[in-house]
C-alpha cells in the first residue's frame, strides 16, 4: 500500500461522511438500549478505581509547619519561589500513577493557641521536596502524631429573638 492508496482511501471516506451522518441517528436509537448501561458501567467502573487507587496516597500523607519569627516580611520572590516549589512537590509524586486527587498539595493557615502558622501537606512521596522550604526566616517543622491531623471547626449558625443573626465558630 502506497501513500497515494491511504490518501484516496481517505478522500473516499470523506466522502461517505453525509450518508454515515444520515445513518447515525437511526442506529444510535435502535441501539440505545445496550450503549447507555455499557457507559454507565464503564463511569462506575472508573470511578470506584480512582477512589481505590487514590485511598492509599490520601492516607498517606505527610505535614510540615512554617513557624515565622518575629521580624519575617518576605518579599515577593520569596513568596513565588515558595509557590513555585510547592507545585514543584506536586509534580514530583507521579500524576501518571495515581489520580490528581492523591496527589494534591494542601496549604493551610493555623493559628492552635499561639501565633498563626503556616501548614503544608502532601503526599509522602514529596517529602524532601516539601522540607526545601523557601523563606530565610521561617523554622521548619514536622508535624507527626495527633497535631497532624487537626478537627475542622464546627460553626454554628443562629438568629435570636431580636431578628439578629450570628456565626459562632466551636473548635
Amino acid at each position: 500500500m502506497t501513500t497515494n492508496d491511504v490518501i484516496d482511501e481517505v478522500i473516499s471516506g470523506v466522502g461517505n461522511l453525509p450518508e454515515l451522518a444520515r445513518q447515525a441517528p437511526p442506529w444510535a436509537m435502535n441501539n440505545l438500549w445496550w450503549v447507555v448501561p455499557c457507559t454507565l458501567v464503564i463511569a462506575i467502573t472508573v470511578g470506584v478505581a480512582q477512589r481505590l487507587m487514590s485511598r492509599s496516597t490520601l492516607s498517606d500523607r505527610t505535614a510540615f509547619e512554617v513557624l515565622p519569627t518575629n521580624g519575617f516580611d518576605p518579599a515577593l520572590e520569596d513568596v513565588l519561589r515558595f509557590a513555585k516549589q510547592i507545585a514543584r512537590a506536586q509534580r514530583s509524586t507521579s500524576r501518571w500513577a495515581l489520580p490528581a486527587r492523591g496527589t494534591a498539595m494542601r496549604v493551610r493557615l493555623m493559628s492552635v493557641g499561639g501565633p498563626l502558622t503556616l501548614r503544608v501537606e502532601g503526599p509522602t512521596r514529596a517529602t524532601t521536596v516539601l522540607r526545601h522550604q523557601g523563606y530565610a526566616q521561617c523554622e521548619l517543622r514536622a508535624v507527626t502524631g495527633q497535631e497532624s491531623k487537626p478537627e475542622r471547626p464546627k460553626i454554628q449558625l443562629g438568629v435570636h429573638n431580636d431578628g439578629t443573626s450570628t456565626s459562632t465558630a466551636v473548635a
